[in-house]
């Protein structure tokens, strides 16, 4: 096998598996976690958020640059530059494989413009209630505030993202917390179902985004 056949399976498998990955997240995770109350809820769906931001940007960073250097390698040896490259981008496989790579890495946009006012909601919602990422993180927490800030967790979305006061998120492999230290409202209940059902939703295009990159790799491929 060449290094070219390789990048190709190499790109084209982890888009798939990618997409599926996240298509997962919609059709099973979202369906169990909005059974819950929201003081259940809320905490698994922090542990996701932790997990999934370690492997699918990664995924879609690869498959791009990947999907990119194949298009680059797919242009006559003698006319590679960057200008022969947008000539050749809106057609053959060359095009495919630019569009390949715009289209996996797509879903980082659509997730930092579109998911990201609801994914932070639910954050700020599972710090609110005393939630954290991890079993771990809320051990650390618990022992480190209790006595300091009289058992308050006072952190926002965007600390929480950052890791800010918790054990590394890149060493913790860590079940979910269990539940929130603070029980949730039915009024708490209600809007992290919807927010939940919104995530899905939205969730659903940055599957297909993934997967027809990896879907139009593979036909660049055997152009």
């Amino acid at each position: 096998m060449s290094s070219t056949q390789a990048l190709q399976v190499f790109s084209i498998s982890t888009a798939l598996l990618a997409s599926g990955g996240i298509a997962t997240l919609s059709l099973f995770d979202v369906p169990i976690i909005k059974s819950q109350p929201a003081s259940r809820a809320l905490p698994m769906t922090r542990w996701l958020f932790s997990r999934g931001s370690h492997i699918f940007p990664t995924a879609a960073a690869l498959t791009s640059s990947g999907f990119a250097y194949l298009a680059w390698s797919a242009l006559p040896a003698a006319n590679r530059s960057f200008s022969s490259l947008l000539r050749h981008a809106a057609r053959g496989k060359v095009g495919l494989y630019v569009a390949a790579a715009a289209l996996t890495i797509s879903i980082a946009p659509w997730t930092t413009l579109v998911m990201i006012p609801t994914n932070f909601r639910l954050i700020e919602m599972n710090e609110d209630l005393g939630g954290t990422r991890s079993a771990k993180s809320a051990a650390y927490r618990e022992e480190k505030f209790e006595q300091q800030m009289a058992g308050e967790w006072p952190r926002n979305a965007d600390e929480s993202t950052e890791g800010k006061d918790d054990v590394s998120q890149w060493l913790d492999f860590s079940p979910p917390q269990e539940r929130t230290r603070k029980e949730s409202s039915k009024k708490q209940d209600e809007e992290v179902r919807g927010l939940l059902e919104k995530f899905g939703k939205l969730n659903w295009v940055r599957a297909g985004l993934m997967g027809l990159g990896g879907v139009v790799g593979l036909v660049g491929s055997l152009a």
